[in-house]
């Protein structure tokens, strides 16, 4: 299933979907059968007679993913197929792909650079940087394990940091932390929730805040680097150039087992 969905435009989309099928030497009843059934799959029985450019993005999607599944793959190779729908069409898709790969079985690669994405669909996800294998797991595992920088980095922990001698690695010298992490640690790492604000022996000059809805964003300016920071939105705001105590709690870290990947 390709990210340009490579649909013929002078075909229709039932002829669109039977091509593979001809190639392959299906004919008459089989082939009609196999078509509508692809069609009825993806909910495009009732476009059969249209064009490519009579359809939307999504419907596009739809065609390409009927086409390759008529041919009842063992393994579904999917290029990142929904890059090219806006946010709305995209959740619609994640959605119509999840019933397709329940209701059929099959195996599906699908490859994406959106972390949210990979998230919500994937049974087992494979994180790769420069064709080789960062790590693999669930999409719990990948979200609260991460085990280097780059797979910390992509899935939200914005505050990542080395160690040396178990102390914080920053661009100015080493600093101790208010706990101990693990033994064997390369790194640690922090989403900005796990930033403790208001007390702490750190602070920062807040160069920067934004209101997320439930949440309040922090981007402060520290001898440790930049931090990123959250908190509920519910609790009083702080003025921008103002300097603020934060701690990075050990226990709330991430610990990296590889670092030097970004």
């Amino acid at each position: 299933v390709f990210q340009s969905y490579a649909l013929f435009p002078h075909l229709n989309v039932y002829e669109n979907v039977a091509f593979g099928l001809k190639l392959m030497g299906v004919r008459g009843k089989e082939l009609d059968d196999k078509v509508q059934e692809g069609l009825r799959t993806v909910g495009l029985s009732k476009f059969a007679t249209r064009k490519p450019a009579e359809l939307s993005g999504g419907q596009q999607q739809r065609v390409s993913l009927a086409r390759s599944m008529v041919m009842e793959p063992k393994v579904l190779l999917l290029d990142e197929p929904l890059s090219n729908l806006d946010a709305r069409l995209r959740l619609e898709m994640r959605t119509e792909l999840q019933r397709v790969q329940k209701e059929s079985g099959v195996t599906m690669i699908f490859v994406t650079h959106d972390q949210v994405e990979a998230l919500a669909m994937a049974d087992r996800i494979i994180v790769m940087l420069d064709g080789h294998i960062e790590q693999i797991g669930t999409p719990e595992d990948i979200y609260n394990r991460p085990v280097s920088d780059f797979v910390a980095d992509f899935v939200g922990f914005e505050n990542v940091f080395a160690l040396e001698d178990r102390k914080l690695k920053t661009a100015t010298g080493t600093v101790e932390l208010s706990g101990t992490p693990p033994l064997d640690t390369k790194g640690l790492a922090w989403r900005p929730s796990m930033v403790s604000l208001g007390s702490g022996p750190f602070e920062g000059t807040i160069r920067g805040t934004s209101f997320a809805g439930g949440t309040r964003e922090y981007l402060l300016d520290t001898p440790l680097g930049p931090i990123k920071a959250e908190c509920d939105a519910s609790l009083p705001a702080h003025e921008f150039g103002s300097v603020l105590k934060f701690d990075l709690p050990v226990s709330q870290a991430a610990p990296l087992s590889r670092v030097g990947s970004l």
